[in-house]
C-alpha cells in the first residue's frame, strides 16, 4: 500500500519532535587580535552546517558595546557533525571570520573554547587553492600581489622563475608561491607545504544506492533522480529540501512516493567493502532498500593523516611521516626524510596510488631504511578502511594486517 501524504506529514511532525528532545549545546568565545574596539552597531553570527550544507544550528546577536571575547552557544540536533563558521559584521558588512571548526557525531555537549577569527580584506583577482586541505589565496590589495593564508597576508614580490610565476615574501619570512597553470608549490616560512591546486567548486550531487535489488537517489542542485529494480524504474523530480532529525538526514518526495533517509555512520559496501561516510536507506512505497551514500573520498581528505605504522612497526624515535588526500586526486606526504607527491584513484574496487615523485635529499640511515618501507608499502596499496575510532587503515592484497595505520592530530 501507497504511503499517504498525510502519514508522511505524521513522521515528519514525530521526527521534528524528536530532534527537540535530542539535542545538544555547541558553546564557546569569539576574539581576534587586531586592538580595534567593536561599535555598539556590531552584530555578531555563528552558524553550525552539517552534511548537504544544512544549517544544524544558529544564533544571532548584537554586541551592544560588549568587547571580545564574546560568549556565543548555540542548539544542534543530536549525532550529525559538522563544522562552525562565525562572523562578526560592522556597519552591516563582514568584518572578521572564522570557518571549518569542526565537531564530532557524538551526544554530548562541545565546548570549542576560544575561537581567534581573523580580519576580512576584499581581494582584486583573487585565485583560491586547496594546498593539502589548507586554505590559500593569492589577489592584489592596494595594487600589491599578496598571499593570504590561514586569515594572515604576505605581502608578495615577483621573483626570478624559469617557468610558471614564482612570489616571494617581501618580509623575508622565507614564503614562497609559485604557480605553473593550474597547480602551484608553497613555501611558508621556510616549511615545504607541498603542490597547491585551483579550487574548484564541487558539483552540487549527491549519490546513494544498493545492490539489491539495484537501486540508486541522484540528489542534484534542482533535481532528484531515482532509479530502481535494476533500471527498470526511472524517475525524476524537484529537488526538495532537506530535513533534520537526530543522528540522519532525509528528503522526503512525495511526488515519487519515496523518502530518503541519511545517517552519519560508516557504510561498507556489500559487493565490494568500499566504505562511504553515510548509511542509506530508501523508502519507496512499501519497500525498504538499504544502501550507502556520499563519496568515499570525503573519508581521505579534508585533513593531513599522521602515520604511525608502517608494516607492522612503529615510526623510529620521534619521526613524522604524513599522508594527504587532495580533492583533486593527488597525493602527497612526508616519508620523515624526503617529501612525496602523486596521484590516487578511487575505483569499485578499491585506492590505487600512481607513480610517486620523491624530492632527493640524504638523511641518517635508520630513516632511509623507514622511508624505503614507506615507500614499498604505499605501492603496494588496493584498499582502505576507517576504523570505529577514526584511524585510517591502507590495506595490500594480502590479508594478513594493514600495510600502515595513520591518526588524525
Amino acid at each position: 500500500m501507497l504511503r499517504s501524504f498525510a502519514a508522511i506529514l505524521a513522521t515528519c511532525l514525530a521526527l521534528s519532535l524528536d530532534a527537540q528532545e535530542a539535542t545538544r549545546d555547541i558553546t564557546g568565545s569569539l576574539t581576534y587580535l587586531t586592538r580595534i574596539a567593536l561599535p555598539p552597531d556590531a552584530e555578531v553570527s555563528v552558524a553550525a552546517r552539517g552534511a548537504f550544507d544544512t544549517v544544524l544550528g544558529e544564533v544571532r546577536f548584537d554586541t551592544d558595546g560588549n568587547q571580545v571575547p564574546l560568549p556565543f552557544s548555540l542548539t544542534v540536533p543530536d549525532g550529525l557533525s559538522g563544522h562552525v563558521e562565525a562572523l562578526i559584521h560592522v556597519g552591516g558588512a563582514p568584518r572578521w571570520i572564522i570557518r571549518d571548526i569542526l565537531f564530532d557525531a557524538s551526544d554530548g555537549p562541545v565546548d570549542l573554547g576560544e575561537l581567534e577569527l581573523a580580519p576580512i580584506t576584499p581581494l582584486a583577482f583573487a585565485t583560491k587553492y586547496d594546498c593539502n586541505g589548507r586554505r590559500v589565496t593569492l589577489g592584489v590589495l592596494s595594487d600589491r600581489a599578496v598571499l593570504r593564508v590561514d586569515g594572515r597576508d604576505f605581502a608578495m614580490q615577483e621573483a626570478v622563475s624559469a617557468s610558471g610565476t614564482r612570489y616571494a615574501a617581501s618580509d623575508g619570512s622565507d614564503t614562497e608561491f609559485w604557480s605553473k597553470g593550474d597547480t602551484a608549490m608553497l613555501t611558508l616560512e621556510g616549511q615545504d607545504m607541498g603542490q597547491c591546486v585551483k579550487a574548484m567548486p564541487e558539483p552540487p550531487l549527491y549519490r546513494a544506492g544498493g545492490n539489491e535489488p539495484g537501486w540508486h537517489v541522484r540528489i542534484g542542485a534542482d533535481t532528484v533522480d531515482l532509479t530502481a529494480d535494476y533500471g527498470a524504474l526511472s524517475l525524476t523530480a524537484p529537488r526538495p529540501d532537506v530535513q533534520v532529525s537526530p543522528g540522519a538526514y532525509f528528503f522526503d518526495m512525495p511526488q515519487l512516493d519515496a523518502r530518503l533517509t541519511v545517517k552519519e555512520r560508516l557504510c561498507y559496501d556489500a559487493a565490494t567493502g568500499m566504505p562511504y561516510p553515510h548509511t542509506a536507506t530508501l523508502m519507496l512505497e512499501d519497500h525498504n532498500l538499504k544502501g550507502c551514500g556520499g563519496n568515499p573520498g570525503k573519508l581521505l581528505t579534508s585533513a593531513e593523516w599522521h602515520i604511525d605504522v608502517i608494516a607492522g612497526q612503529g615510526v623510529i624515535g620521534d619521526t613524522e611521516i604524513t599522508i594527504a588526500f587532495g580533492p583533486d586526486m593527488r597525493i602527497s606526504g612526508y616519508t620523515g626524510c624526503n617529501r612525496f607527491m602523486g596521484g590516487y584513484k578511487l575505483t569499485c574496487e578499491g585506492l590505487r596510488l600512481g607513480q610517486l615523485g620523491v624530492t632527493m635529499m640524504a638523511c641518517p640511515e635508520a630513516q632511509m631504511a623507514q622511508e624505503r618501507r614507506v615507500l614499498d608499502a604505499l605501492d603496494e596499496v588496493r584498499r582502505f578502511d576507517i576504523e570505529a575510532s577514526g584511524r585510517l587503515l591502507l590495506v595490500g592484497v594480502a590479508e594478513d594486517g594493514p600495510l600502515m595505520a595513520a591518526h588524525r592530530p
